[in-house]
C-alpha cells in the first residue's frame, strides 16, 4: 500500500491533475471517480496505472477488476489529499490521450473560440457527442481539455469524439468546404431560419469577448437565438446545446 505522498507513481498523478504541460508531455490525463472510470473502460483505450483506496465500493472494485494495468492501493486519506474533487470516491485512473481522428469529409463540426471555463467545455463536449457532431474544435487560447474539471464534466466523452485544436490556416481551408456559423447574441439570421442542413461549422465563441476578430474575417454567417424574455445573452453550454439541437432538429425532419 502507498502511504507516502513522496511515492514517484503518486507524485506523477499529483502533477498530471496540477500541471497542463505534465500532461502533454506524456500525453496522459486522470479520470476521477466511478462513473467516469465506467464509462471510461467501455472504450479500447486501456488505462495506463489504476490508484484505489478502501472507501472504494464494490461496484469500483469490479471496475479495478478490470484494468490490465498497474493497480495500486493508496491509503486512502491520501488518495483523497491527491483527488482533485472534494472525495475521491476511492478510484482514479489514468489514461493516454485519446487519438480520435477527423472524418476525412465532415458536414458537421463544433469549433470553441478561446472558451475558457471548463464547465463550459466540457458540457459541450458531452452535447456534441449527444448530438452527433462529428469533430470538436478548439483554438489556442481555450481551457485545455484535458483538465480535471473538464473531464468530469465531459463525463466520458473525450473517448469518443474527435478533438483537436486547430489554427487559423485550418479554418479557412474548411471554409472552402462547409459554412461557418458564428453564434452571436444580436446579430444575424434566428437559428431557425438558416439552412443548417448544409455542411457546417458552429462557432461559439469566448463567454467575455465572443468570437475572435481573426475569425471573423473568414467567410461567415452569424446566428442569434432569439430571447422572448429579453435576456442579455446565455451562458456559452446553453447556447451551444441549442444551437446543436436545432442543427440535429433540421436535418432530421
Amino acid at each position: 500500500m502507498i502511504t507516502s505522498l513522496q511515492n514517484p507513481k503518486l507524485k506523477w498523478v499529483r502533477t498530471l491533475l496540477a500541471k497542463k504541460n505534465q500532461r502533454y508531455l506524456d500525453r496522459a490525463f486522470v479520470c476521477e471517480g466511478i462513473r467516469l472510470a465506467e464509462e471510461a473502460l467501455h472504450y479500447p483505450q486501456a488505462p495506463l496505472l489504476a490508484l484505489f483506496s478502501s472507501s472504494i465500493s464494490a461496484r469500483g472494485m469490479h471496475l479495478i477488476d478490470r484494468c490490465s494495468c498497474d493497480v495500486l492501493e493508496v491509503d486512502a486519506a491520501l488518495l483523497d489529499k491527491v483527488s482533485a474533487t472534494e472525495t475521491s470516491q476511492g478510484l482514479l485512473l489514468v489514461f493516454p490521450f485519446i487519438e480520435n481522428p477527423l472524418p476525412p469529409n465532415p458536414d458537421f463540426l463544433l469549433l470553441l473560440d478561446r472558451i475558457k471555463d471548463p464547465g463550459n467545455f466540457g458540457t459541450i463536449l458531452r452535447a456534441a457527442l449527444a448530438f452527433e457532431v462529428q469533430g470538436m474544435l478548439y483554438t489556442s487560447g481555450s481551457v485545455d481539455p484535458y483538465s480535471p474539471k473538464v473531464v468530469r464534466s465531459a463525463m466520458g466523452a473525450h473517448f469518443r469524439i474527435p478533438l483537436q485544436e486547430v489554427d487559423m490556416e485550418y479554418l479557412s481551408s474548411i471554409s472552402h468546404s462547409m459554412q461557418l456559423f458564428l453564434a452571436d447574441v444580436k446579430n444575424g439570421s434566428p437559428c431557425w431560419e438558416a439552412d443548417l442542413q448544409k455542411p457546417l461549422c458552429l462557432i461559439i465563441g469566448n463567454e467575455a469577448h465572443g468570437v475572435s476578430n481573426a475569425i471573423r474575417q473568414l467567410p461567415h454567417q452569424n446566428l442569434h437565438i432569439p430571447m422572448p424574455g429579453n435576456m442579455e445573452s446565455l451562458n456559452a453550454a446553453m447556447s451551444a446545446n441549442i444551437l446543436l439541437y436545432e442543427t440535429v432538429r433540421q436535418r432530421k425532419s
